[in-house]
């Protein structure tokens, strides 16, 4: 049902955005950022139950495999939510670059993940 209701709220955006990119685009864009936060902030309070499974799970694992994964997760949103917001808005360029970072960004933050995951196997091929 919440879907539903999602569904139909980002369906009147994009309505409400067409109506007003050819009179006056900047209202446009500034309602399709509104829905995008406000879409974004109803599926935050659903991931609660998932954050709180991740953090017993992190309990019982040990190592920083979730801590990491919690944070790749987190750039990899981020940066896909910026580059389509400057898509949104005609800078394809800016999208391009953003997203680029955001992958670069999450592979460095994973980095020391990857290390320990391939140490580990080499120390289990001696």
């Amino acid at each position: 049902m919440l879907l539903c209701k999602m569904a139909a709220v980002a369906f009147v955006a994009a309505v409400l955005s067409l109506a007003l990119k050819k009179d006056q685009p900047a209202c446009a864009f500034l309602v399709s950022v509104c829905a995008a936060v406000g879409l974004l902030a109803v599926v935050t309070q659903q991931v609660q139950p998932v954050m709180v499974w991740l953090q017993t799970l992190d309990g019982i694992l040990p190592g920083q495999g979730i801590e990491t994964l919690l944070r790749v997760m987190g750039i990899a949103l981020v940066a896909q939510l910026a580059g389509d917001l400057c898509r949104e808005a005609g800078m394809s360029a800016a999208s391009t670059a953003i997203e680029l970072c955001g992958r670069v960004l999450a592979l460095l933050q994973a980095l020391p993940l990857l290390q320990d995951l391939l140490s580990a196997y080499a120390g289990y091929l001696q």
